[in-house]
């Protein structure tokens, strides 16, 4: 007895719904405590190690939050283990781990004995452990991580953003019968459901499982049932299995759905349910996953054509992390995140650089949110790293294919061939381009140059896009203006997208005019608005740019960085790094994006004022506004700027404080925004 209750002191184990759709009915048990250690530590992963002194953590956690709090961060070896008893009930079924991330490479161990090793530290992978478990008794599992440079691993290098450490996703252990739909074939749901036909009353689809068994079995029946939103069952199919060999196989079904309703962005996310149940035995393996019927197509001259309509994509990109977790994030924190995206109004989301968790795609899929996401491979290349990104754009196609969100598969982000192309980077994109295709003929291939309209990695994806810093690291904002137009003019055949656009913008700093761009110590806040305002009204007035997005939702660490003021922190972001400070040029966007009442006052963090006679700009999308001053009402304005924008202009202000007010009303909804300023005069009652 005394045994026991010591080994349940070391077991956290709870029976969940999992995050991932295709766990929820598979009984998972979410793998949270564990013990760690960071170094080289000999013979950690045997099942006599005393890993007593090791610290108790939880996952998600990750070993790299120096990364965030200090300049230079570890990079190198951690362990992770864990003792539970893995319950009985799971006799007679196949037992499986399955790791949603872990930065940036992990072996896995199961009671001393070596399951498997992945290397990538953004996808998910899955390993069969039914010989290496002991059921009803402990079970040591021990994960080896690394996040070490690795040159033939993308990214080679964390020059733009961190390499995070530790199994900052969530592990969960789980079983299947003896025959399932395969967990382990790139860590999918092992169900692909392709578009194959759409005309006005019927969309013909096909629906791809992928099987596993252990024996060749007699009397298999796969089951397909599908359903739309309402849960209302518009498609039911039963398929005998006269023979099921051993092994992997795949079983490819033709359904068809009458009158079937469009995934329409955010204007209808509509989703389907699939329900694929293997039936064997009187036992049963059961995947559910959701999809949307939608075809998409990009022109040079209309932009991005979706379900036969015009459709602007305009949005954000957008990191995984915040500043008190690194990218150890909860669900709530990625909702947090995702609700942010739909509150802004943005209809396009770009997930940078590298897979994001499934409940990103999940949250997309739900709001309708056009998804650009992309593998790792960015900025420089090693010329050794091709087959680990091969596997990790399988991973990312597999492992997403269902998600309606998503638009395009993104191969690379600023990698540069100078010399020639013959350059191993551009001979790799042309065999990723040429796998995409392959895995997935539906969807299109998209990549992200810094360079100019033709260079030795450019067009060699369906879609190019450009990262475009006018007025931040060169030329002026007006530039990207002329860009655009000079390429449409020279290179009518391309499509133009704007794949990154942006500049820092410091919270705490207000005072414009010691702007230090584009790598001093001085961003600030009003600075990052006015490029936004200028950049988005050249990007609004011309519709033939298929995509556009802001760099970066939120701001985002980047060791060794030392600029605008704060270390290690990208300071582009439109929302602060700890989620709670959403800055000027989000409320700009929100205003000029979404149909939600916006009511803001620029610049209200600018407190110390030196000018007696000023402006007050608001950004709104409601029909009137008015100002008042120290409690007296001093100017009412409709709005007509098509940029969402009312200027009160000759605002005298008082020495001392000033109590801002801006009203109005929608219906039978008020609105108001206050901001404190204090106007600096000195002792002879002049402006300092």
């Amino acid at each position: 007895m005394k045994y026991f209750l010591l080994l349940i002191g070391l077991i956290h184990f709870t029976f969940v719904r999992a995050q991932v759709p295709s766990l929820k009915h598979r009984k998972p048990i979410a793998v949270t405590d564990w013990k760690f250690s960071k170094g080289v530590i000999y013979n950690a992963q045997s099942t006599d190690f005393d890993d007593g002194l090791w610290k108790d953590v939880k996952v998600p956690h990750t070993y790299s939050m120096d990364a965030i709090e200090d300049v230079g961060y570890y990079r190198g070896m951690a362990w992770y283990r864990n003792q539970m008893v893995i319950p009985k009930s799971m006799e007679g079924e196949r037992v499986f781990i399955r790791f949603e991330g872990v930065g940036q490479e992990a072996t896995v161990f199961v009671n001393g004995q070596k399951v498997g090793k992945h290397v990538g530290g953004y996808s998910a992978f899955c390993f069969e452990i039914t010989n290496a478990v002991q059921l009803g008794e402990k079970n040591t599992i021990v994960v080896k991580v690394s996040n070490a440079p690795n040159f033939l691993r993308i990214p080679v290098d964390d020059a733009l953003f961190n390499h995070y450490g530790g199994i900052y996703r969530a592990v969960h252990i789980f079983s299947t019968p003896s025959c399932n739909i395969a967990p382990t074939f790139f860590a999918s749901s092992g169900v692909f459901v392709t578009l194959k036909a759409l005309e006005r009353d019927k969309a013909n689809l096909e629906v791809r499982t992928h099987l596993s068994s252990i024996k060749s079995t007699d009397n298999t029946v796969l089951d397909i049932k599908v359903s739309d939103k309402t849960k209302k069952i518009v498609f039911q199919k039963e398929v005998i299995i006269d023979k099921l060999s051993s092994g992997d196989s795949i079983l490819t079904t033709e359904i068809e759905i009458r009158n079937p309703i469009l995934w329409n962005a955010r204007k209808n996310p509509h989703l389907y349910t699939v329900e694929v149940n293997l039936i064997n035995d009187q036992q049963s393996d059961k995947v559910v996953e959701t999809f949307g019927v939608k075809t998409f197509e990009v022109d040079a001259e209309k932009g991005v054509v979706l379900n036969g309509a015009p459709y602007r994509i305009y949005g954000v990109a957008m990191h995984q992390e915040w500043k008190e977790r690194g990218p150890a994030l909860l669900p709530e924190h990625h909702k947090v995140d995702m609700e942010m995206v739909e509150e802004i109004g943005a209809t396009g989301l770009r997930l940078s650089h590298y897979q994001h968790s499934d409940i990103t795609y999940q949250k997309a899929d739900e709001m309708g949110l056009m998804v650009w996401t992309e593998i790792p491979f960015v900025h420089n290349y090693s010329g050794r790293e091709g087959q680990n990104a091969i596997q990790q754009l399988k991973e990312l196609i597999y492992q997403n294919y269902n998600h309606p969100s998503i638009y395009a598969w993104g191969l690379w982000n600023e990698v540069r061939a100078w010399k020639s192309k013959d350059e191993p980077p551009v001979l790799l994109t042309k065999k990723l381009n040429e796998l995409a295709h392959q895995i997935d003929p539906s969807r299109l291939t998209v990549s992200a140059s810094d360079r100019g309209m033709e260079s030795n990695m450019g067009n060699l994806t369906d879609l190019q896009a450009w990262n475009k810093y006018y007025g931040w690291y060169y030329g002026e904002y007006a530039d990207m203006g002329k860009w655009l137009d000079d390429a449409r003019k020279d290179y009518p055949h391309i499509a133009l997208g704007i794949s990154e656009y942006g500049v820092g913008g410091n919270i705490y700093q207000q005072d414009r005019t010691k702007l230090e761009k584009p790598i001093g110590n001085y961003f600030p806040e009003p600075v990052q608005t006015n490029y936004h305002e200028i950049t988005w009204k050249i990007i609004k007035d011309r519709p033939y740019v298929w995509s556009s997005f802001v760099w970066n939702m939120f701001d985002f660490s980047v060791a060794g960085w030392n600029r605008g003021g704060i270390k290690n922190l990208n300071h582009k972001g439109l929302v602060t790094f700890d989620r709670k400070v959403k800055k000027d040029a989000f409320y700009f966007y929100k205003a000029n994006w979404s149909d939600a009442p916006v009511l803001h006052i620029a610049e209200a963090r600018n407190s110390q004022r030196t000018e007696a006679i000023t402006t007050v700009k608001v950004f709104t999308n409601l029909e009137k506004v008015t100002l008042k001053l120290n409690g007296k009402v001093i100017q009412k304005q409709k709005l007509k700027s098509d940029m969402h924008t009312i200027v009160f202009e000759n605002i005298h202000l008082q020495k001392g404080e000033n109590k801002i007010e801006v009203m109005s009303e929608k219906g039978k909804e008020s609105f108001t925004h206050k901001a404190d300023w204090f106007l600096v005069m000195d002792e002879n009652n002049t402006v300092n």
